[in-house]
């Protein structure tokens, strides 16, 4: 790690307890306020020092859960998203936490509007906070070199996917990588020479079609160096695994499907009912509006059911609003056959496809035409959360590779939808899928979830 990382963690932990105990007065000035108590009268009897001590001893025992989030594991590379996802999660246990404690130890704190207050003011407090610190950093390793780690990337550019890591790293200084070399096979002598002179902190391998002996002497040459070694993983190694050991001494990993199993897949269930049905109720309201944009453009249905395919090869009626005109589907297999994008991939893809009417390019740019997708949730045939469903014909096409996406139920939004899915290489898009059905989590479908409204609000391309 370098020093300005270990100097930068080592500021969030004061400026955590900072915003911590600053949230904690400004409930209690906010819960004491004319404006407050005039709706809800003080009724507790504590001082605000008496109050400041519970502040303090809260803000100090709020950091636990800072570091049992993993929020101090400091990583130039980690999204304001996910960052505000950890910082809700910690200071909500941290909250739940302290109002536990009072009840069981009926200590004198009589005021849970306080608390609901803090719960607030803490998230944002705390989130503002390490937000304008990220910046800082980002901007001081963009600007002046700062804690940026100098990478070499070895691998065939050939394949498309180290050129893709390349830009990236390139067009964004801020992710606190510099890209000092490129070598295109693992020759010990030659990457060493580059190691010394560049001073490279990284190692990169950007592809995994090498013998285990490379890769191992690459390891090895790695670790003596005192050099990061790190590798784009491949479809293969996204793979969850468990390690069984025998009784002869031997060890194999067994590939697991999917941890979405017994209770978990009740409670996701359940999660899924309740989510769309809420979602149909809140978003219900645009309907009447919608409707009428479609009618008034072009004739036709304003709710299509589309054919899909779910897990296990099944297919069913995927209901969106329509946002193209009526024959859409007989054109992208006669006229605009030959017009598409995605040649080598299953799928189908054209910019500025003409079968999409003006109001349905509002509707795909917010998203609104996938509204009526709730009610598949709330009828089982999807999840809020998983792979996007693709059409039979396209599956059709899918390789043996690709059928792993089928194991589980396509979703709402999913993992490769908030990662750019109608700009990534199907490959990548399969990849990206596989690793969320081998590592789901119910943490990580908030996660998704909270990354689609920030990519709603941030993104201009269809999903």
């Amino acid at each position: 790690m370098k020093r300005s990382e270990i100097i930068f963690s080592l500021i969030q932990i004061p400026l955590d307890f900072l915003m911590i105990v600053l949230a904690g007065i400004a409930a209690y000035i906010l819960r004491t306020s004319p404006l407050v108590s005039a709706w809800r009268p003080v009724l507790f009897h504590f001082s605000f020092f008496e109050y400041l001590g519970f502040v303090l001893v809260v803000g100090a025992c709020s950091l636990i859960f800072f570091a049992l989030a993993g929020l101090y594991r400091l990583m130039v590379t980690r999204s304001l998203i996910y960052e505000l996802f950890l910082v809700v999660l910690a200071v909500t246990s941290g909250v739940v936490a302290f109002a536990l404690w009072v009840f069981l130890t009926a200590q004198p704190f009589e005021s849970r509007l306080i608390i609901f207050f803090w719960w607030v003011i803490a998230i944002v407090f705390v989130s503002l906070a390490r937000s304008i610190l990220k910046k800082i950093q980002q901007y001081a390793a963009r600007r002046y070199g700062i804690g940026v780690h100098n990478v070499l990337l070895i691998g065939h550019p050939n394949p498309g996917r180290s050129q893709e890591f390349f830009t990236q790293l390139t067009k964004n200084p801020g992710l606190g990588y510099n890209v000092v070399g490129e070598v295109m096979r693992i020759r010990i002598p030659e990457i060493k020479v580059i190691v010394q002179k560049k001073y490279v902190d990284d190692i990169f391998l950007t592809d995994l079609h090498w013998s285990e002996e490379h890769i191992f002497e690459l390891v090895r040459f790695a670790h003596r160096m005192q050099v990061n070694f790190s590798f784009i993983p491949s479809l293969f190694t996204s793979f969850r695994t468990d390690l069984r050991p025998l009784p002869s001494g031997l060890a194999i990993l067994e590939v697991k499907h999917t941890p979405l199993e017994g209770w978990g897949r009740i409670i996701k269930r359940a999660l899924d009912i309740i989510g769309a049905l809420g979602g149909l109720i809140i978003l219900g309201v645009a309907y009447p509006f919608v409707a009428l944009a479609i009618k008034t453009e072009s004739q036709g249905p304003v709710i299509i059911g589309l054919s899909r395919v779910r897990e296990g090869g099944k297919t069913f009626m995927l209901y969106k609003f329509r946002s193209m005109v009526n024959n859409a589907h007989h054109l992208k297999f006669t006229a605009l056959r030959r017009k598409n994008e995605r040649k080598a991939s299953p799928l189908f893809k054209m910019q500025n496809d003409p079968r999409i009417t003006r109001v349905g390019r509002v509707l795909r740019r917010f998203r609104i035409d996938e509204i009526p997708n709730f009610i598949n949730v709330v009828r089982g045939d999807m999840s809020l959360v998983g792979p996007r469903p693709h059409e039979p014909e396209e599956v059709a096409r899918y390789k043996n590779d690709h059928l792993q996406v089928l194991s589980i139920k396509p979703g709402v939004t999913g993992l490769a939808q908030i990662s750019g899915a109608s700009d990534l290489p199907f490959n990548r898009e399969v990849e990206l899928d596989t690793y969320y059905i081998e590592h789901w989590s119910l943490l990580f479908d908030f996660y998704i979830l909270i990354r689609t409204i920030a990519f709603i609000v941030t993104n201009r391309s269809a999903v």
